[in-house]
């Protein structure tokens, strides 16, 4: 009897192992105001450092943070429809970052609308992470936006 439950507690753990492997997700929003145009990029690389997506959108006239959730919110959309269960999302946007990890509160109606956004996008997700990086460590995805 010893032996089956070790067996199952064994197969326990590769199940768990295999469905919760953590993907890593670059996005970037970018304003540029001289152009009067702004976009949103992403990236989803998989556990073994394969590239999954790589997508983009033009936004309208807008401000640098709505981009940046605009980005956020795009990743974690695919995210869901690739079925990843278990992602960490990695922004140079460091204002954004602290907003979503609840160590900022956010003032600005629009953005708060946004940020509400994410949080039902996360609850299809196992595991979420944000983790703010530094922009030359984001050079795909801003070099996109950009």
């Amino acid at each position: 009897m010893s032996l089956f439950l070790l067996i199952l507690i064994l197969l326990l753990i590769l199940w768990m192992s295999t469905s919760l492997q953590t993907y890593i997700g670059f996005a970037d929003g970018a304003c540029r105001n001289t152009r009067n145009i702004s976009s949103a990029t992403w990236v989803i690389y998989s556990p073994s450092d394969e590239l999954v997506s790589l997508h983009g959108v033009s936004l309208s006239q807008t401000t640098n943070n709505i981009a940046e959730y605009s980005a956020v919110i795009e990743l974690l959309s695919e995210s869901i429809t690739f079925g990843i269960q278990s992602l960490i999302v990695r922004l140079d946007s460091e204002l954004v970052v602290l907003q979503l990890n609840r160590v900022y509160a956010i003032r600005n109606l629009v953005l708060l609308r946004l940020f509400f956004r994410v949080r039902l996008l996360e609850r299809e997700f196992d595991y979420i992470e944000y983790q703010h990086i530094p922009r030359y460590l984001n050079t795909l995805v801003d070099a996109i936006a950009s």
